[in-house]
């Protein structure tokens, strides 16, 4: 039987040493993730970011004009905004504002005041009825009206002589009274002629009045105060104080009216 030869004291042997483990390798860092660049509004290519050229509006190919107005009759002005068909396509609309951004403010029209065009209108009005005073009705302040029936009492008097003005709008009617007619009788035509024409001036004119007030009156002559309206369908209206002069012939009759 062989031994190995064991030249030291008594006890296992010493083993062999082994060769010391080598470190671990490190972890590889993770690439990080590209960012995608805004496309490039230069006016050359390259082979990762292809040119975008800005978006210009295409030139108009004729005058703008409302779809509703035919050639020759464009009237609108074009929209301070562009139509759907003039926008800038998809892919070059611009960013959305940062949310930390204030909303862009409305522009909203002015705030018109209603007074005004009353106040307008009024003005219009007045000088309108200038046949009030200083012409048509007052010439005709003649106590020579013995062949005129009248009215039976001033404030019938005034309401019809209102109704032949403002309603009929009828000369004739008007005529039959007032007091008798005189040389200047084509004025009151005339100022009728002007009531119509500038009540047409406006949509859905229309003439109202209160119950004529009796304000004065004796067996011959009377003072008749009301107040005449006109109003349209756009909610504008004006209103005139009138005080007539009433006399009794055969009736009461319409002799002179002031403002």
């Amino acid at each position: 039987m062989t031994q190995d030869p064991w030249n030291g004291p008594g006890g296992h042997p010493e083993p062999p040493p082994t060769p010391e483990p080598e470190p671990p390798m490190p972890i590889p860092p993770e690439e990080p993730i590209p960012v995608p660049e805004p496309p490039h509004t230069a006016d050359h290519d390259t082979a990762e970011h292809p040119a975008v050229p800005g978006w210009q509006q295409p030139p108009p190919a004729g005058p703008w004009h409302a779809q509703h107005e035919k050639p020759g009759e464009w009237q609108h002005q074009p929209p301070p905004y562009l139509a759907y068909e003039h926008s800038p396509p998809a892919e070059i609309q611009p960013p959305p504002e940062p949310i930390w951004l204030d909303p862009p403010t409305a522009h909203l029209p002015p705030v018109t005041d209603r007074r005004r065009p009353t106040v307008f209108l009024s003005i219009a009005f007045v000088a309108t009825l200038a046949l009030c005073g200083g012409g048509a009705v007052s010439a005709y302040y003649l106590l020579r009206d013995a062949g005129k029936p009248g009215a039976p009492d001033p404030a019938t008097a005034v309401d019809q002589f209102l109704t032949a003005v403002f309603t009929q709008q009828d000369a004739n009617a008007a005529e039959d009274l007032v007091c008798r007619k005189s040389q200047d009788e084509a004025k009151l035509a005339t100022r009728i002629k002007q009531i119509s024409s500038y009540a047409a001036g406006y949509p859905g004119p229309a003439f109202r009045w209160n119950e004529p007030d009796v304000a004065d009156r004796d067996d011959k002559r009377a003072l008749v105060d009301v107040q005449v309206v006109m109003s349209t369908e756009d909610e504008r209206s004006a209103a005139q104080d009138l005080r007539f002069t009433v006399i009794r012939k055969a009736g009461w009759l319409v002799c002179e009216v002031s403002g």
